[in-house]
C-alpha cells in the first residue's frame, strides 16, 4: 500500500558446528524460526554447513569461516564466540538487523518481531556474591570487571535465547573492546555481555529482565521427562537445552511440534 510504512529486512544468523546428534538440533531450529517468525528475510549458518541446508540462496545461505576470517587476519576454524560474531556481522549480503541463534534455540510460539527482538538479561552481576569456578565463568567474571573499571553497567546477558543486534553495535563494541579479545575460545570477553553493557551506555539500548518476563524454559544436563518438558514449554516463547539434555522426549516433543520440512531444508 503506497505510504504505508515498512519495517527494515531482519535476518537470522546462526554460529554453527556440527552437533553430537547428527545435526538435529537446528533441524528444529530451522522449522520453528519458519513457524513462528516467517517475518524473517533470510538465515545465514556461519561455520559448519548443516547436510540438510536448502540450496535456494535467496532465504537460507552458508557462509564458511575462511570466507571472512581473512579479513581481518583470523585463525580458522574461528572459537571465539565474540569474534565470530564480529565476522557474522560483516557477512556483505546481511540485514543491518540480525538475529543471533544458536542450534539450540527453538522459538515455541509466533511472535511479533519486537517480541523477538526484544534483548533479554540474566542477572546484575553487581548482586552476585558468588563468582563460581570453570572456563566460562572465568571469562564472565573478566568481562565484568572490564567492563567495571571502563564505566559500564555489569549485567549478564548469556541468557540463552536469541539476541538481537544491529552490524553498527557489533563493530562498534569490537572497536572499544578488541584490545582485550583473544582467539581463545575461553579467553577474552563474553560477547552478549560486553556487547549489551556497550550498548546500554553509549546507544540508549533497552532491555527486560528473562526471570520477571518468564519466556524461556531451558533443560541442561541431564534427560528431562515427558511432563517436564510439557509443563515447562508451557506459555513460553524460547526452548534451549545442551547435549544431556537433548535426548529421546525432547525429540519427540520437537517432531510433535514440527513435525513437516520447512523451506530452509533440502527437499529431497
Amino acid at each position: 500500500m503506497l505510504g504505508q510504512h515498512q519495517s527494515p529486512p531482519l535476518d537470522i544468523v546462526y554460529l554453527f558446528r556440527h552437533s553430537k546428534h547428527g545435526d538435529q538440533e537446528i533441524l528444529y531450529s530451522l522449522r520453528s524460526v519458519a513457524k513462528h517468525a516467517p517475518y524473517v528475510r533470510k538465515v545465514w549458518v556461519l561455520g559448519d554447513r548443516p547436510k540438510l541446508l536448502a540450496e535456494d540462496k535467496a532465504i537460507v545461505e552458508h557462509v564458511p569461516h575462511a570466507y571472512l576470517a581473512p579479513l581481518v587476519g583470523f585463525k580458522t576454524p574461528v572459537r571465539s564466540d565474540f569474534l565470530m560474531l564480529l565476522l557474522a556481522s560483516l557477512i556483505p549480503g546481511l540485514a543491518f538487523d540480525f538475529l543471533r541463534f544458536s542450534d539450540d534455540y527453538i522459538v515455541l510460539q509466533p511472535l511479533t518481531r519486537e517480541k523477538l527482538c526484544t534483548v533479554r538479561a540474566l542477572e546484575d552481576l553487581n548482586q552476585t556474591k558468588n563468582r563460581g569456578s570453570g572456563k566460562w565463568k572465568k571469562m564472565l567474571w573478566t568481562t565484568f570487571d572490564i567492563l567495571k573499571r571502563y564505566g559500564y553497567a555489569g549485567y549478564n546477558f548469556e541468557t540463552h535465547v536469541p539476541q538481537p543486534y544491529t552490524r553498527q553495535l557489533v563493530f562498534e563494541a569490537y572497536m572499544a573492546f578488541r584490545g582485550f579479545l583473544t582467539e581463545d575460545r575461553h579467553v577474552g570477553l563474553h560477547a552478549p555481555t560486553a556487547i549489551y553493557n556497550y550498548g546500554l551506555k553509549h546507544h540508549d539500548l533497552q532491555f527486560v529482565w528473562l526471570a520477571e518476563e518468564q519466556s524461556k524454559v531451558g533443560f541442561y544436563g541431564s534427560c528431562p521427562s515427558d511432563q517436564e518438558i510439557a509443563d515447562g514449554c508451557s506459555g513460553r516463547f524460547f526452548l534451549s537445552f545442551d547435549d544431556a539434555a537433548f535426548c529421546p522426549p525432547l525429540i519427540q516433543h520437537l517432531q510433535s511440534r514440527f513435525p513437516e520440512p520447512c523451506k530452509y531444508e533440502r527437499q529431497s
